[in-house]
C-alpha cells in the first residue's frame, strides 16, 4: 500500500492528475491553483508527471514530420513507437500507479487534498475537540475539515466538509461560518453547522442568534433557539423549528434522523467507518428512513438500516456497495 510518508508530494501530484483529467469542478479547478501556488515542488511535480505522458507525442507533432509525404514512413513508424510506448512502458508503470494511488485514495483518503488544504481534521470515526485562539470551542464531527482566520475585523471559520458544533466567545468582533454558498454571522452563540456532501447546508441554533445568508445573493434570515435552516444550489429555505436533542445527538455518538435520504444516512455512518460505502441507483439513494442508531458500532448501525430498508448490500474488501 502506498502511503502520504513516502512520497507525499508525488502522491497529491497523482492525485491531481487524475482528478484535472476527469470532469473537475470549477471549485476543484480553483484548488489545483492554490495546490500549484503553494510550493514550487508541487508544480515540479505535477509537470514531471504530465510530461511523461507529453514527450512521446513531440516528434510525431513536429510540422517537417507532420507536412512532408516523404517522412509518411518514419511517422507512421514513430506513431506505432508512441503506441507500444504507451502501452508497454508509461501506460504500463504510470498506469499502475495511477490505478493504484488514485485507488487508495479513492476508497481510504477520499478527501486527502481538502485535508491537505484544513487547518483542523477529524479523521473518520473520532470527533476532534478544537479550543480557538478566541476563547471559542468548536467540536468537529468525524470525517470532518475546516479552515481557520481568527482576524482583527472578523473572526472566520470555513466548514470544508462534515459537522461542527460552535460554541462562539462573545465578541465585539463579529463570528462567520462559511459553507459551501452560504454564511451564518454570530457575536457569540452555540449552534451547529452540518454540510453534506452534495453541497447542501442545515445550520441548527441551540441558544443565543444567528443569521444566515447566501453569499451570492441578498436576503437572510435570523434563527431563534431550537430552529434550524437549510440552503444550498436551491437556494435558502425557511426557519423551522426542530428537536435539539435529536438534531444534536450525534454530540454524543448516536445519529437520530426522521424521513431523512438513505445515502445521507449511509454518508454519515461512513464516516464512522473504514472504506467507502457506494449506494447504487437513485431512487435508492432518495429513498426516505427514519431511526436512532449508535455511530460508535458501525457495523450494527448498517445493519440496522439496512433491516428497515432490506436493500442488497455485497463487501468487496474496504468498498461496501448498497443496490442491485
Amino acid at each position: 500500500m502506498i502511503s502520504d510518508e513516502e512520497d507525499p508530494v508525488g502522491l497529491q501530484a497523482v492525485a491531481w492528475f487524475t482528478r484535472m483529467n476527469g470532469r473537475p469542478s470549477e471549485e476543484d479547478r480553483r484548488d489545483f491553483g492554490r495546490w500549484l501556488a503553494a510550493a514550487s515542488a508541487h508544480r515540479e511535480a505535477y509537470e514531471k508527471l504530465r510530461a511523461m505522458w507529453g514527450d512521446l507525442h513531440a516528434l510525431a507533432d513536429m510540422p517537417a514530420v507532420r507536412q512532408d509525404a516523404g517522412l509518411a514512413g518514419l511517422r507512421a513508424r514513430i506513431e506505432e513507437k508512441r503506441r507500444r510506448a504507451r502501452r508497454l512502458a508509461s501506460g504500463v508503470a504510470l498506469g499502475l500507479a495511477m490505478l493504484v494511488a488514485g485507488s487508495w485514495v479513492w476508497l481510504e483518503r477520499p478527501h486527502l487534498l481538502q485535508d491537505l488544504r484544513a487547518d483542523y481534521v477529524a479523521p473518520r470515526g473520532e470527533p476532534r475537540s478544537v479550543g480557538l485562539a478566541d476563547g471559542s470551542v468548536l467540536l468537529l464531527d468525524a470525517d470532518t475539515a475546516i479552515e481557520v482566520d481568527l482576524g482583527a475585523g472578523q473572526r472566520r471559520v470555513e466548514v470544508l466538509r462534515g459537522t461542527v458544533f460552535f460554541r462562539v466567545k462573545p465578541s465585539s468582533i463579529p463570528f462567520v461560518v462559511a459553507a459551501s454558498n452560504g454564511e451564518a454571522r454570530v457575536l457569540g452563540t452555540e449552534f451547529d453547522v452540518a454540510r453534506r456532501e452534495g453541497g447542501d447546508v442545515t445550520v441548527t441554533l441551540d441558544s443565543g442568534s444567528v443569521e444566515v445568508g447566501l453569499t451570492d445573493r441578498d436576503g437572510a434570515v435570523t434563527l431563534r433557539p431550537g430552529e434550524s435552516v437549510d440552503y444550498g444550489g436551491q437556494g435558502l429555505g425557511a426557519p423551522h423549528t426542530v428537536d435539539l436533542e435529536e438534531a444534536g445527538a450525534w454530540r454524543q455518538g448516536r445519529f437520530i434522523f426522521t424521513n431523512a435520504r438513505l445515502a445521507d444516512v449511509l454518508e454519515r455512518i461512513g464516516r464512522y467507518r473504514d472504506g467507502r460505502i457506494v449506494v447504487i441507483g437513485s431512487a435508492l439513494a432518495e429513498t426516505r428512513v427514519s431511526g436512532n442508531i449508535s455511530l460508535r458500532d458501525t457495523e450494527a448501525a448498517l445493519a440496522a438500516v439496512r433491516s428497515s430498508v432490506g436493500f442488497p448490500l455485497h463487501e468487496i474488501g474496504r468498498l461496501t456497495l448498497i443496490g442491485p
